[in-house]
């Protein structure tokens, strides 16, 4: 679970050092009463009290949390023990998936509130063989489903407004992003085979790492903001106008979820999801050259 975790972590770190995003990674941290904490906060397996102010994000990956202060945005935690105590006051959302969660009545979170308490062995033993026969393949599926819907909700949480942003490009360029996607997906076949090739000489060895990190640092970004973009979407159509950004993801994941056990056409949707998320991560990435505005 520790080597996922790093991978998880590393791709987190490329994504947003490409995004610009103003974060700090902390693995013991103590931010006292009446003084602040002025960067997004990043842990990993970390030991974080906050008693005083945090003016952005919280974010941990494992580790333990106690908050007994306030957060200006969004709390978000995988795997970790949280403790949430009376005097702590959350601005944003609040979103514990797995571990242990301890929260005082008298703590306040104005935005949303979701936790979600799994054990991967009781989902396994009871969920899956109710879902279909092949429970290793369903299984993976299901590991699949979480790893994104963790990874969204910490990007969502690390840069909400470039996924915003995105989102109001991709809608505005749908067909433009399709191209670009296309295009990116035959390039990187192209220069995989070429890096392949070149790995007999050294040099080769790390222009295929950049090559695939840089991949999936694009789908990891593209894919949020087509979460994003889908749930979004859905609660315009049904008149959900004040939910929050998280809840879009949810949504999002949940049309992923979907198409991931729908046979035939749920492969074929899904291909096409897939362009459009690679469109999107260029098209943003490179939207001063393109001159795509939201």
């Amino acid at each position: 679970m520790k080597k996922w975790m790093m991978v998880i972590f590393v791709l987190i770190l490329s994504c947003c050092l490409y995004c610009g995003s103003d974060f700090k990674f902390e693995k013991e941290l103590t931010v006292f009463k009446n003084t602040s904490y002025e960067s997004s906060l990043i842990s990993l397996g970390g030991n974080i009290e906050i008693k005083g102010c945090v003016e952005k994000s919280v974010i941990m990956i494992g580790g333990f949390l106690h908050l007994d202060g306030e957060v200006k945005d969004d709390v978000v935690c995988f795997g970790s023990d949280v403790k949430i105590g009376k005097n702590a006051l959350i601005n944003g959302d609040l979103l514990v998936i797995g571990g242990e969660l301890n929260r005082d009545a008298l703590s306040n979170v104005k935005g949303e509130f979701f936790y979600f308490r799994f054990d991967l062995k009781k989902i396994e033993s009871t969920l899956i063989p109710i879902i279909s026969d092949a429970k290793t393949i369903t299984f993976i599926r299901i590991l699949k489903i979480i790893f994104w819907l963790i990874l969204s909700l910490i990007v969502l949480a690390i840069v909400p407004q470039k996924i915003s942003q995105a989102s109001e490009i991709f809608d505005k360029n749908i067909l433009k992003t399709g191209l670009f996607g296309l295009l990116s997906i035959f390039s990187f076949l192209f220069f995989l085979l070429i890096f392949i090739i070149l790995t007999f000489l050294i040099i080769g060895i790390p222009l295929l790492l950049l090559l695939v990190l840089a991949y999936f640092v694009i789908l990891i970004f593209g894919r949020t903001v087509m979460f994003f973009y889908i749930g979004s979407k859905i609660s315009n159509t049904l008149g959900l106008r004040k939910i929050s950004p998280s809840v879009f993801l949810l949504i999002g994941v949940g049309v992923y979820t979907l198409l991931k056990f729908l046979p035939f056409m749920g492969l074929f949707l899904l291909i096409i999801m897939n362009i459009f998320e690679i469109g999107i991560g260029i098209s943003f990435f490179l939207k001063k050259k393109l001159k795509l505005k939201p």
